[in-house]
Order: C-alpha cells, then sequence, then structure tokens
C-alpha cells in the first residue's frame, strides 16, 4: 500500500465494511477511511467512483463523491434501484458457452439495464475452448445472429480464458476506457481479469456439481487498472440480473432492434403486445427482428407490470 497523500485523481477500488480501498492514476492502491457524511444522490461509495481525500492523523479520509456519469443499475432484493459502478464507460456481459450453461434471458436483463442508462456494452462469451459439436456450434451463431450487429447490434467476443483465444481482440476494444463486467458466478470474470493482470490477488472458483452454478469467489466490486486508462471492474456473480426499477413503458427503448421501429407503428404510444399495425410484430413475422429476443422483451413487459401490480400499459385506439 502506499503512504497517503492528496490526489485528484483518486478512484474508489472497492468498498468495505471499515473503509475504501483507492486507486491513484498511477494504479497504486490506497486505503482510506470515510465518514457518515459521505454520500451522493443517497448512495455511499461504489466502486469507480472518483472522490476528493484528505490526509488525516496519518491516513487518507475519503471527503467528497465528485459528481457522478455512467451508472450500471439493477434492482435490488428489496425493490430499489441499486447502483453496481460509477463513471463507467462500457458494461461486458460475461457468460459462458457452457458450465455454467448459457442463459440468454440473463443477456437481455443485463443489455436492458446498460440501455436504461444510456451504457454501451459488448458480449463476451468465455470458454469457447469447450465448445463441441453442432449444438454448441448453432448456440454461438444463434448468439451472434440474435445479439451481434444483425441482430441487437452489440459487439459478440467468444473468448477463452484457458488457452486466451479471443482475448486480444477484446483487450484492444476496451483500451483506454472503464469497464464493468456482470455476469453470472462461474462464467469466468476473475478468469478474464487475471487474464488481463496476471499476479493479481483473486480467487477462482468451481462449480457446484450438484447444481451446475458457479460458487462465488468475488465478494464485492473492484476496480482493476490495466495501464493506459484501462480500468476493468470485476464484480459478484448473480443468479439473476433483476430490472424491475425499469418502467414497463420505457423497456422498448431498451431493447435497440426494437427502439430503431419506433414511429413505424399504427398508434405512437404502441407497446408493440397485442395493438394492430405495430412495425415491431410485423418485423418479428419477416424475421427482422429475433423471435427470441421479442419473446424476451413481452416476458419482461409482463413480469415487471404484475410485479408492480399495474396493468400493462397498452396503446389508445
Amino acid at each position: 500500500m502506499s503512504e497517503p497523500r492528496e490526489s485528484s485523481l483518486l478512484r474508489v477500488s472497492s468498498v468495505g465494511r471499515r473503509g475504501v480501498l483507492l486507486v491513484d492514476g498511477e494504479g497504486r492502491e490506497i486505503s482510506a477511511g470515510t465518514s457518515g457524511g459521505v454520500f451522493r444522490d443517497g448512495e455511499g461509495p461504489v466502486p469507480g467512483d472518483r472522490v476528493a481525500a484528505v490526509a488525516s492523523r496519518g491516513r487518507l479520509m475519503l471527503e467528497e463523491i465528485l459528481p457522478r456519469r455512467g451508472l450500471l443499475t439493477r434492482t435490488s432484493p428489496s425493490g430499489r434501484e441499486q447502483l453496481i459502478a460509477a463513471n463507467v464507460d462500457r458494461v461486458l456481459a460475461v457468460v459462458a458457452l457452457r458450465e455454467p450453461p448459457l442463459r440468454t434471458g440473463f443477456l437481455d436483463r443485463v443489455l436492458a439495464a446498460s440501455e436504461w442508462r444510456s451504457l454501451p456494452a459488448s458480449i463476451v462469451v468465455n470458454k469457447i475452448d469447450l465448445a463441441s459439436g453442432e449444438a454448441d456450434a448453432d448456440l454461438l451463431e444463434r448468439i451472434a445472429g440474435d445479439f451481434g450487429p444483425g441482430g441487437a447490434g452489440y459487439p459478440v467476443f467468444p473468448v477463452s480464458c484457458a488457452d486466451g483465444s479471443g482475448l486480444e481482440a477484446l483487450r484492444e476494444s476496451i483500451r483506454g476506457q472503464t469497464v464493468v463486467m456482470t455476469g453470472p458466478s462461474g462464467a469466468g470474470k476473475t478468469s478474464l481479469a487475471l487474464r488481463f493482470r496476471p499476479g493479481l490477488d483473486l480467487r477462482i472458483g468451481t462449480l457446484n456439481p450438484k447444481t451446475s452454478k458457479g460458487r462465488h469467489t468475488t465478494v464485492s466490486a473492484r476496480l482493476i487498472p490495466l495501464g493506459g486508462g484501462t480500468a476493468l471492474m470485476d464484480t459478484p456473480g448473480l443468479r439473476v440480473f433483476s430490472v424491475e426499477h425499469i418502467p414497463p413503458g420505457e423497456l422498448k427503448r431498451c431493447f435497440p432492434e426494437i427502439r430503431r421501429l419506433e414511429g413505424g407503428c399504427q398508434f405512437r404510444d404502441c407497446m408493440h403486445l397485442a395493438e394492430p399495425g405495430c412495425a415491431v410484430k410485423r418485423a418479428c413475422d419477416d424475421g427482422g427482428i429475433p423471435t427470441s429476443r421479442y419473446a424476451s422483451y413481452r416476458m419482461l413487459v409482463e413480469e415487471i407490470s404484475a410485479n408492480r401490480k399495474a396493468p400493462t400499459p397498452s396503446a389508445s385506439s
């Protein structure tokens, strides 16, 4: 750890019960205390925050959280919008081809949360070294078709942390950015961080043999400087990425392929569910929108509406 000192380049790396770990502009880690008055927009410090701190009695004390941008949020178990990371340039939705099985529903939720906060996102499909047979090849092709440039429009990176394939292209794509990784336990987020910065004190978990689900090894989010202005945030694995904080009437703007057709429907407030003259349903029938993505959109609208105990919005006739 470096000696306590003031710096305008300090960022929060991780948050603990007794204080925070900061990183300076040269990537050095510094522990600091916090006071009860350090809050911004109702939130305490989170990884990625830019902060002002002063030395006090031989220890650095976090004094102020500077204005935030680039926020990644999800719905907490209590139902409120929870801030995961701040000052983010891009979200990496990390899933595994296998072990644990790839769930496109998780991708849909992470991408919707990113769109809600106007954050660019990329998809990382890890463990492609485990691919074997036509089923895996078809799955990779479907992910590229549904989510890639010809579908939703996201960059898709098939990679392997085991043999290094695809990692150079991924690293080049995030150069100079602060990116936050989110994905299910066992998908390989920590392995990815170790590939990009070997020697970090990070623990890699294994799958539960009974459930085929990953074990939590990252217990709190952490910002990891990679040099050259690039920083990577490793976050704890999630079983579910909840997006109930997004109003159901706004969800259509969180699916790029649906948003692109806005204005083509018969009704201006079309929800693309059961309304006549819907350009989105027409595009789905014609193959212009993947049926899986449209089905996921409908499911999320119904799920969020039901959990809010409010009727699903519909277009006026």
